[in-house]
């Protein structure tokens, strides 16, 4: 029997339908479950000892050993040796069981509201939110108690700062740029303006002003939808592959952009990969930069020039081994550092970061590691952006360089790693820490000040954080082995505590109190 051609069309329609909505089932039924905002805390008003430490001092490389850490309201209250820690046998005390502590670590380049992917497929979107929640929990549960965030939708920042503050989600504490502030038609040009109730909603990831004006009122705006720093771009080429030209703000706006934050406290940020772009930001008076210029090397001048103001950059080398990859004609191929990321980065991908993410973001990952691994992909014809893999072979090598000139002159060296662009997430700052250490001139225990008092500092919060010490905030995360003497330590910690409260304690369940 045959059947009419309009049931025939709506069963066709019906199948279509099913087969759009599978990958979306599929991601609820493997959606990973919310963490507990914490493992154990100290009643009200009760002091506690975290007992049998082995203290990192960030500022001197020395080890405190067999130290009891005392804690109160949520502070270092005072470090005792162990026979002080003896005598106050009526706190109640935890055993860190030799562990290593260090200060909380602090992720000064991330964005938190993106799902660490370059496509979006109907999996990838369905699971974007709870991967949005994943990158906040598992900052904790990697070590990252205070993170920078450099770029995001505010309104939608406020609901997920609002249900970490209640105690309704597992996060770090986070101080965030707001929207980007660029001209028309800049950096980032992967994000397409929202639509205008969507942005009502959730706010703006950019705002595209062309006047003097209009920059400062992007400043205003901002300050009213809570950041703490403002961000704009002086890269004027794309990322993609083709690198179309970008636009830029013009001088009387990047000037107007300045004075406004500054007026108001904030400092200015800029995300560069141009020697130029470098140069302009010591020209205009902006604080810092994001990345490291990767198409020249720095001459000494200007070096000595950034080092001698009160500036700092985030190199973020991480962004050169996550998105590097295998394209013919490629001078920087063959190069140690790149061969090093490429290999490395697979495995990382592998194993560590299911522990990070979603399942349908794992798997868009390792498509990702199949796509830029086959020299002819970027080569074609593509609906989807894609990336230049020779943009990234090149920021790693040319980029090392720049930051050993950096270091070896004394400039104030942050840490963060770019997480929630693709491939990286926020949480996975060990990574950033264990490439500076093996891929740059900077020692371990440089390394380690980067991404702790380095970090504080360039928050303006080294008064509460990046060191263990008496009165700072009790953000102390709990090693199994001396990342001075292996890096690779920070990236699976024992057991982390924010403010106090421990919120992660991994196969140790000697640290709970009896």
């Amino acid at each position: 029997m045959r059947l009419p051609a309009g049931k025939v069309a709506k069963i066709m329609s019906a199948g279509a339908l099913l087969a759009a909505l599978e990958p979306v089932v599929a991601e609820r039924r493997m959606r990973s479950a919310r963490r507990e905002g914490e493992v154990w805390s100290p009643r009200p008003g009760e002091d506690y000892l975290i007992k049998n430490a082995e203290i990192v001092d960030v500022l001197t490389g020395a080890v405190l050993h067999r130290r009891a850490i005392l804690v109160r309201e949520g502070r270092v209250a005072d470090i005792l040796t162990e026979k002080k820690a003896s005598e106050k046998d009526e706190v109640t005390a935890l055993d860190a069981g030799g562990c290593f502590v260090i200060p909380g670590l602090i992720n000064a380049h991330c964005h938190m509201i993106l799902t660490a992917t370059l496509r979006f497929g109907p999996s990838v979107v369905s699971a974007a939110v709870r991967q949005f929640e994943r990158n906040f929990e598992e900052c904790l549960t990697h070590g990252v108690t205070t993170v920078r965030d450099a770029g995001t939708l505010p309104l939608l920042m406020r609901r997920f700062l609002e249900a970490v503050e209640s105690g309704g989600l597992l996060g770090p504490r986070v101080v965030h740029a707001g929207s980007f502030i660029n001209a028309p038609g800049g950096y980032p040009d992967f994000l397409p303006a929202l639509p205008g109730p969507v942005a009502r909603k959730l706010g703006e990831f950019e705002f595209a002003v062309r006047t003097p004006e209009e920059a400062a009122r992007a400043v205003e705006r901002n300050a009213e939808h809570g950041a703490s720093f403002i961000k704009t771009a002086f890269d004027d080429r794309s990322l993609f592959v083709g690198q179309k030209p970008l636009n830029i703000l013009d001088d009387a706006s990047l000037g107007a952009l300045v004075e406004a934050a500054h007026a108001r406290g904030m400092k200015v940020s800029a995300h560069h990969r141009f020697r130029k772009g470098f140069l302009r930001a010591m020209e205009f008076g902006v604080d810092g930069l994001e990345h490291l210029p990767s198409d020249q090397l720095l001459e000494d001048r200007e070096v000595e020039e950034f080092t001698a103001g009160d500036r700092f950059i985030v190199p973020t080398m991480q962004v050169g081994w996550a998105l590097c990859g295998v394209s013919r004609g490629d001078p920087y191929l063959e190069h140690p550092l790149v061969r090093q990321a490429l290999a490395h980065r697979l495995e990382v991908v592998r194993t560590l970061y299911p522990s990070l993410c979603e399942p349908p973001i794992h798997r868009e990952l390792m498509r990702f590691e199949r796509r830029y691994r086959d020299p002819a992909y970027t080569e074609k014809r593509h609906l989807m952006f894609t990336l230049d893999p020779k943009i990234f072979t090149e920021a790693l090598v040319k980029g090392q360089e720049n930051l050993n000139m950096l270091y070896h002159a004394g400039a104030l060296i942050g840490c963060g790693n770019d997480g929630g662009t693709p491939q990286a997430f926020p949480g996975g700052l060990g990574l950033e820490m264990v490439l500076m250490d093996y891929a740059t001139d900077m020692t371990s225990l440089h390394v380690l000040q980067a991404a702790t008092i380095n970090n504080a500092r360039i928050l303006g919060m080294e008064d509460d954080l990046g060191t263990v010490a008496k009165g700072k905030l009790a953000d102390l995360v709990l090693l199994h082995g001396n990342p001075l003497e292996a890096m690779e330590s920070v990236l699976r910690p024992a057991a982390v505590f924010k403010e106090g409260k421990l919120v992660y304690a991994s196969h140790n369940p000697e640290l709970l109190p009896a």
